[in-house]
């Protein structure tokens, strides 16, 4: 198979196990579930490994809607999606893939896959969908609790500007942008110009 049948073929095969747990195709093998205050995402990308085979793995990722509403900026709306690649959610976190080299050996994998996303990606899906879960998580003091959300140290301190405006402080959150600026005086100039873009966007939304 030539790579567009390829991930044609996969698109397919996905859709349908995704459809099972109530997710519709956005596009190709990328799929989403409307849920009360946020999206779940399942997204797996694929690649063509020189051996002849096709790999791919799963990226799960939750939108928090009442965070994405404050800038059109891509820099800080990206702030509202939380992700990370399933291995993460597993309990020995090794990175594995998924492999097939025709439509039979994908047919499969179809039971291994719907057991993933149901042992893996759906609890975090749900767990995280719940704004006050997700915010307990960021504002843990224990880096682990956010890193698993893919949050880092810079890209934090906008979530917790972002909780603050959402709780009518902007005060607060100019606060926590103007702390963190304090914090990386030495930092490298990439990220402190990083907080600032991320200051002046969502400030001048409210």
């Amino acid at each position: 198979m030539k790579g567009n049948q390829e991930n044609q073929l996969l698109d397919r095969v996905l859709a349908e196990i995704t459809s099972t747990l109530g997710f519709k195709r956005v596009e190709c093998l990328e799929y989403a579930h409307l849920r009360e205050g946020a999206t779940g995402y399942l997204s797996f990308p694929s690649r063509k490994d020189p051996r002849g085979y096709v790999a791919f793995s799963c990226i799960v990722a939750i939108r928090i809607e009442a965070l994405a509403h404050w800038s059109d900026d891509e820099d800080t709306t990206a702030l509202a999606t939380f992700g990370t690649p399933i291995q993460f959610l597993r309990e020995n976190k090794n990175f594995t893939e998924w492999t097939f080299s025709n439509a039979s050996d994908l047919e499969a994998l179809r039971n291994d896959i719907l057991s993933n996303l149901i042992s893996y990606a759906i609890p975090f899906i749900e767990r995280f969908s719940n704004f006050s879960n997700l915010r307990k998580a960021v504002e843990s003091p224990n880096p682990k609790d956010w890193i698993d959300l893919g949050v880092n140290q810079d890209s934090r301190v906008g979530v917790l500007a972002l909780f603050q405006l959402l709780d009518g402080n902007k005060a607060g959150a100019m606060k926590t942008f103007d702390d963190a600026l304090a914090e990386r005086t030495s930092a490298l100039p990439k990220r402190r110009l990083y907080i600032e873009h991320l200051r002046k966007q969502l400030i001048k939304t409210v």
